[in-house]
């Protein structure tokens, strides 16, 4: 009797091994071999997370909202592939993580702007009161700080909120690591909604277009105030 094969497991070990091959190797990183990720959908797929629901769950790879941060299609692991991730592909940009994110921040009044130095790439928020808050992501591998993994490789959401070192001096590290990312994203927007409330919210110079849009719009039907430069310098 032929053994039955067990698809997620295939997908999982090359996953893994490949990261191995491609973490481990010490020549031009051009040569390295390359990383994969699971794949699953229509043409090309889109990248998704494993996330079984129960042990032995028949379809436990999640294929989430890039806008929402929602999870809308099961897959079994035969619906599934894997996907070297090169440069073409290296950013999917409906599925980044900070994608969701951002969006439901900016319809809470609170639009972001995106930052990057040497320690990876990050969210960045000033409140009215001149607090700050980062927060990023890091990979299933923990290996990258990132706002720019596909959600399908989310590992976890975390973040950094300070009194800008002014007495009395206060600040909040929130990590939000359950790896399932609508738990992780949802707590993530929730503790922003709570800071926002707290420290009042501001214009952010460097927040997308869209997004800013869409905090005025939020302004705008709630009644809710926004801090901006002029409103400082007219009082």
């Amino acid at each position: 009797m032929t053994k039955r094969r067990k698809y997620t497991r295939e997908l999982i070990t090359a996953r893994d091994h490949a990261y191995q091959a491609h973490r481990q190797h010490h020549g031009d990183a051009q040569d390295r071999p390359p990383m994969l990720r699971v794949m699953a959908g229509f043409a090309d797929g889109i990248p998704v997370a494993y996330e079984p629901r129960s042990q032995g769950d028949p379809l436990p790879w999640v294929e989430y909202n890039g806008d929402t941060g929602t999870a809308e299609f099961r897959y079994t692991g035969r619906e599934c592939w894997t996907a070297p991730v090169e440069k073409s592909n290296e950013i999917v940009v409906r599925q980044i993580i900070a994608r969701s994110v951002y969006r439901r921040l900016a319809a809470e009044g609170i639009a972001c702007g995106g930052w990057g130095d040497s320690a990876g790439t990050y969210a960045r928020y000033t409140f009215a009161d001149d607090s700050e808050v980062t927060w990023s992501g890091t990979d299933r591998y923990g290996a990258e700080v990132s706002n720019h993994h596909p959600i399908g490789e989310h590992g976890s959401l975390g973040a950094h909120w300070m009194q800008q070192e002014e007495p009395p001096y206060a600040e909040e590290t929130p990590d939000f690591a359950t790896g399932n990312y609508a738990a992780d994203s949802a707590a993530l927007v929730a503790w922003m909604v709570s800071l926002a409330e707290r420290h009042g919210r501001r214009h952010q110079e460097y927040a997308a277009a869209g997004d800013t849009e869409a905090a005025l719009s939020w302004q705008k039907s709630t009644g809710g105030f926004i801090f901006t430069e002029t409103t400082s310098s007219a009082r």
